[in-house]
């Protein structure tokens, strides 16, 4: 069974933190938000210019997509990646991947966020997390954004 911590805005920046604890072991954990086709299956049609360094775009949505490059990555634990956002300035995501006695637990920080991003990010992440535990303990998520588009990769 998941459990969520409530996104807050800090005093300190503007951010957003998740915590989930999944049903599946950290080894599997770390492949769900890592591998191109299985972070297909949950967060949206995903592709990257290189596994652990480089660039990446994730269609979240109809007529949205995110795009990054993942600055550091210290597998199966963490990797951070920086969120480009062409009419804002960039934001950084963090994720932390903890093996616990029964699952393991996903800590997620988005930091750096315009405020005017903050509902957008929230729905973003919360929606996108509920997939993800749907996917760690073996069913089917709810659907994501299908292909990516042509510039992207998509064909």
């Amino acid at each position: 069974m998941a459990r969520t911590t409530h996104a807050q805005q800090t005093s300190r920046a503007p951010q957003l933190r998740y915590v989930r604890t999944l049903v599946c072991d950290a080894g599997r954990l770390w492949n769900l938000i890592t591998r191109p086709e299985l972070l297909s299956s949950w967060f949206g049609a995903t592709a990257l210019s290189d596994t652990q360094y480089g660039g990446f775009t994730v269609v979240t949505g109809p007529e949205t997509q995110e795009t990054g490059m993942v600055t550091t990555c210290q597998p199966p634990h963490y990797f951070q990646a920086d969120f480009n956002d062409p009419l804002h300035r960039s934001s950084t995501v963090l994720v932390d991947v903890v093996p616990a006695r029964r699952g393991s637990h996903l800590i997620l920080t988005h930091g750096g966020i315009p405020a005017g991003r903050l509902h957008h990010y929230d729905l973003l992440w919360t929606s996108a997390l509920d997939r993800l535990v749907q996917a760690a303990a073996g069913n089917a998520p709810m659907s994501v954004a299908g292909r990516l588009p042509t510039s992207a990769g998509g064909a």
